[in-house]
């Protein structure tokens, strides 16, 4: 059964309402891993705003850098990097980051 960790509420990504609501759609499409019912829970987060403001940019990125799926891990950094209010100290630190992609993305957005 798909769960969503405690980061994930606490950073506002999903409600109670919306992750029982992934659950559901999960529960009924089996043949999807959890990281794309979390990667669509993400990507909803991010449509309902016009743009992610730095705090939510910092969220992000330590929810993907805490990911222990490392490709949905890289898209939530990589999401938050082409923001134009993430910080510089977010920014900094993909820059450093182990993994290319999100080297890449800090590169592309500097």
């Amino acid at each position: 059964m798909l769960q969503f960790p405690r980061a994930w509420f606490d950073a506002g990504i999903v409600t109670p309402e919306s992750a029982a609501d992934f659950a559901r759609y999960a529960a009924g499409a089996p043949q999807h891993p959890d990281r794309h019912w979390k990667f669509l829970a993400f990507r909803d987060f991010t449509e309902e705003r016009e743009a992610l403001t730095a705090s939510e940019c910092r969220a992000a990125f330590q929810l993907g850098e805490t990911e222990p799926d490392a490709n949905l891990g890289t898209a939530l950094m990589c999401r938050a990097l082409y923001e134009r209010a993430c910080p510089p100290e977010v920014r900094a630190a993909a820059g450093a980051s182990a993994r290319p992609a999100v080297r890449r993305a800090a590169h592309v957005t500097a």
